[in-house]
């Protein structure tokens, strides 16, 4: 895959993970409590500084008329903690609880959702936690709101192609989001909610520009590369190395598969390192990215055909639509475009990335 590809996958996924809902209200309607009022529940609620030892707060089932049905048969994600003193404990998991109930908004609309996640924190929570835990559901809120701004900036085609345009534009979405983050969240809030996430944000697009460097040979830019794999939290240290790992791997097995192995030879490389679930949705994935491949490779080689002709600029772009709708699906119409761009900026690259 070539190094113009990676990033502009990159790209796509770093403005795609900015924010978990792509289709939130954008003005929503009041909710159950009073989570907006966010400042007067602040001063009104004990300091949200967490003091060990944590107390997980006791389960209790929701109320029947409060459950979800697009959450029916499922457990509660994330957890509400307090401390010795009756505080809500700020941690990554009270970030997966929000959402947790956040996810059916979708299905049963932010009232219900909120009601629903209200309910099930009255059950678990007393005073001053309970009240912290709304005011910081208000925070979480307006931040969701205002990040969707975030994804309605397009990017010009030359974003789209060229790597230090690419780059430029995470960085900067990257430098937006954590000021949104620090406008709508106490730094305590921030970091505890956020911290490993724009850590490894941090990380990414650091790593992102130690390959576009051209001054450095493959054994400097390993050793730059754990230099900064180093400065990441443990936790992230070791899942970052199982996610390297995990790609070697798939890269093996990809190459046996240039090399003519068959697929019970690609099946036994792989079941040295996976389970038979894993392996058999491993199969899957790359038979139907190989047959992705050999579609487009077609779609090219005809494309080139037709382009031979001496079209017009416009009767050439017509074309090569009816070509793409003809020959894939509507889901895989963007990574065709993406690719083309690819292509038309590097003509004299294979249209194989």
């Amino acid at each position: 895959m070539s190094r113009s590809l990676i990033l502009c996958l990159a790209a796509a996924s770093f403005a795609g993970g900015l924010t978990l809902f792509w289709r939130w209200p954008a003005a929503a309607p009041a909710p159950a409590a009073p989570v907006v009022s966010v400042a007067a529940t602040v001063q009104a609620s004990a300091p949200l500084a967490p003091v060990p030892p944590p107390v997980l707060a006791a389960k209790s089932p929701m109320p029947a008329a409060l459950r979800l049905p697009s959450l029916a048969g499922t457990e509660v994600d994330g957890r509400l903690q307090t401390d010795a003193a009756g505080n809500l404990v700020l941690e990554l998991a009270l970030r997966d609880y929000f959402d947790y109930f956040l996810s059916a908004v979708d299905h049963s609309g932010l009232d219900a959702s909120i009601a629903a996640l209200l309910a099930d924190a009255g059950a678990r929570l007393q005073e001053p936690a309970l009240g912290q835990m709304t005011s910081l559901l208000g925070d979480y809120l307006d931040y969701k709101r205002a990040s969707l701004a975030l994804l309605q900036q397009p990017l010009d085609a030359r974003q789209q192609v060229e790597p230090q345009a690419q780059l430029q534009v995470l960085q900067q979405a990257f430098e937006r989001l954590d000021a949104l983050r620090r406008t709508h969240f106490s730094a305590a809030a921030q970091e505890a909610l956020f911290g490993a996430e724009q850590a490894y944000a941090r990380y990414t697009l650091d790593r992102l520009a130690l390959q576009q460097r051209e001054d450095l040979g493959e054994a400097q830019r390993a050793q730059l590369h754990e230099q900064l794999r180093q400065q990441l939290p443990q936790a992230l240290r070791a899942s970052e190395l199982r996610q390297l790992q995990a790609q070697e791997q798939l890269a093996r097995s990809e190459q046996l598969w240039r090399e003519g192995a068959d697929e019970q030879q690609v099946r036994e490389f792989l079941a040295m390192t996976y389970d038979p679930p894993t392996v058999q949705r491993l199969l899957l994935e790359q038979r139907r990215e190989r047959d992705w491949q050999q579609r487009y490779q077609a779609y090219r080689t005809e494309l080139a055909g037709l382009q031979g002709q001496g079209l017009s600029a416009a009767d050439a772009a017509q074309v090569q639509q009816r070509l793409r709708e003809r020959l894939f699906a509507a889901d895989d119409r963007h990574r065709v475009e993406t690719y083309d761009a690819i292509a038309a900026k590097q003509p004299e690259a294979s249209p194989q990335p």
